[in-house]
């Protein structure tokens, strides 16, 4: 029997803007309305050791109200599962691995941001590591300052 999870990655203050404001409703009403064996939220904590700082000069993302899930998905959350992280894929949260192995999960639904980062490099793993999965696409998005959503919709169509 495949067990499902809807992960909703990194819907948090931070990420949140002009391109990305109507994503969280759009979620909430997806898990209003469909059925998931769990709903997993990713939370990424950035830090003052980590590449996108050292890289990438991002020095956003490190607390509180920046790093918190937005508000119309903060009790779902607090209902599920959160799991933090400090990278791009959710799957280098060891507990988030361990969560899916335990609880025997096998078909995973991708939701959340950013289609270009976050969302890639999870299903990049998610692929590499042998799990079922989809992404759902008209529940993403990008916190980009240009459209590229487009673009990486090629990149998933190609590899994945």
């Amino acid at each position: 029997m495949s067990r499902t999870a809807l992960i909703v990655l990194d819907l948090q203050n931070c990420f949140i803007g002009e391109r990305t404001k109507f994503l969280p409703q759009k979620i909430k009403k997806h898990i209003e309305t469909q059925k998931y064996d769990f709903i997993i939220f990713s939370k990424f904590i950035n830090s003052k050791d980590s590449n996108f700082v050292k890289k990438l000069n991002w020095n956003k993302c490190k607390h509180s109200p920046e790093t918190d899930i937005v508000p119309e998905l903060s009790e779902i959350a607090l209902e599920n599962h959160i799991f933090e992280k400090s990278t791009y894929s959710v799957f280098k949260s060891k507990q988030f691995v361990n969560f899916l192995s335990q609880n025997k999960i096998s078909k995973l639904f991708f939701c959340g941001l950013d289609l270009d980062a976050c969302v890639l490099a999870s299903v990049f793993e998610a692929f590499d590591l042998g799990f079922d999965f989809e992404i759902l696409l008209d529940l993403t998005s990008s916190s980009a300052e240009i459209d590229i959503d487009s673009s990486v919709k090629q990149i998933i169509e190609r590899n994945l």
